[in-house]
């Protein structure tokens, strides 16, 4: 779609998940990075219930620049809804929102593809009371003594346990509730937590610098990710050239293979012996001002509203 400065942007922020509060703030943060680079008929649009979204047409809204986070805004639900009502968008198409929002088909694509992700099993209602979790923990701890226990399908770290006991598993299982989210039970890789962004310019990608995350708390949880002075950016990561290239290759290969374009984000561990291992893909990153992609972006030159720019020239109708 051509798109110039009198286009009638909606950036498309909010929803209803639990990471509502900081889809707000990258909405804004681009709202007013549209804004500054002269797009004078942008409007900042904090969905919050479905009418909202059949109200960008009543609003002549002509691109949406999607920055919704978590369930009902990065799973493919309302990238149905723009395709359905013609106006192009940002980021992945449905089925790629919805394949790199679920944890537990990303990790099987990944693992037909040869790409190495940590071990798993998948705890859900239905088979909650079937499973054997005394022999599930022994096996996924006889390394490191420790479990990764996340939900299926959530962003943000929101739900996610390090485990050290098969006590507290039992104790945390007791409390969640499985009719409306499937758990991964995953082996802990011991090693350094790095991140890839891909960005599309021309149609073509670009790998963004290798970023490693030094969280000041166990894990890069939720509030490392989002208070400031919680987490160390070392960017360019310090990783042999052999292994950068690796990462890359494997990062590119899952991107496309799941469906994802745009932009987005891939995660690893890598691992003390130099092995990336994949966690998940997040094809709609924040673009808060503590954000991994607006850092990446600017370790290559590409300041925040040059990256916003680049992202909003992504938007179309996937057929």
């Amino acid at each position: 779609m051509r798109i110039n400065k009198n286009t009638r942007i909606g950036v498309v922020c909010g929803g209803i998940s639990n990471e509502r509060e900081i889809s707000l703030k990258s909405g804004k943060n681009c709202f007013d990075a549209l804004i500054r680079l002269g797009y004078k008929n942008t409007f900042l649009i904090d969905i919050k219930k479905t009418d909202d979204l059949f109200n960008l047409k009543k609003k002549q809204i002509e691109v949406a620049f999607l920055i919704t986070h978590g369930k009902f805004g990065e799973d493919g639900a309302i990238q149905g809804i723009l395709e359905w009502l013609q106006i192009p968008y940002t980021g992945s198409s449905i089925l790629g929102s919805a394949i790199a929002m679920d944890k537990l088909i990303t990790k099987q694509i990944a693992q037909n593809l040869s790409i190495l992700t940590p071990p798993y099993y998948l705890v859900s209602k239905s088979n909650l009371q079937k499973i054997n979790l005394k022999t599930i923990w022994e096996k996924l701890v006889k390394k490191n003594k420790a479990i990764f226990l996340k939900p299926r399908e959530e962003g943000s770290s929101i739900n996610t346990f390090k485990i050290k006991s098969f006590l507290e598993l039992e104790k945390i299982i007791d409390k969640l509730d499985f009719n409306h989210c499937d758990y991964l039970i995953e082996e802990f890789i011991p090693g350094r937590e790095i991140t890839v962004s891909i960005i599309e310019i021309n149609n073509k990608p670009k790998v963004l610098p290798i970023l490693e995350l030094k969280p000041k708390n166990e894990f890069y949880d939720y509030q490392a990710k989002y208070i400031k002075g919680l987490t160390e950016f070392l960017l360019p990561a310090k990783i042999r050239k052999d292994i950068v290239k690796k990462i890359k290759s494997d990062s590119l290969k899952v991107f496309y293979a799941i469906g994802c374009s745009s932009f987005g984000r891939v995660d690893f561990i890598l691992s003390d012996n130099n092995k990336p291992y994949l966690l998940e893909i997040n094809s709609l990153p924040g673009m808060t001002d503590l954000s991994d992609l607006p850092a990446q972006a600017k370790a290559a030159d590409i300041n925040y509203d040059e990256l916003v720019e680049i992202i909003l020239k992504t938007a179309k109708l996937h057929k």
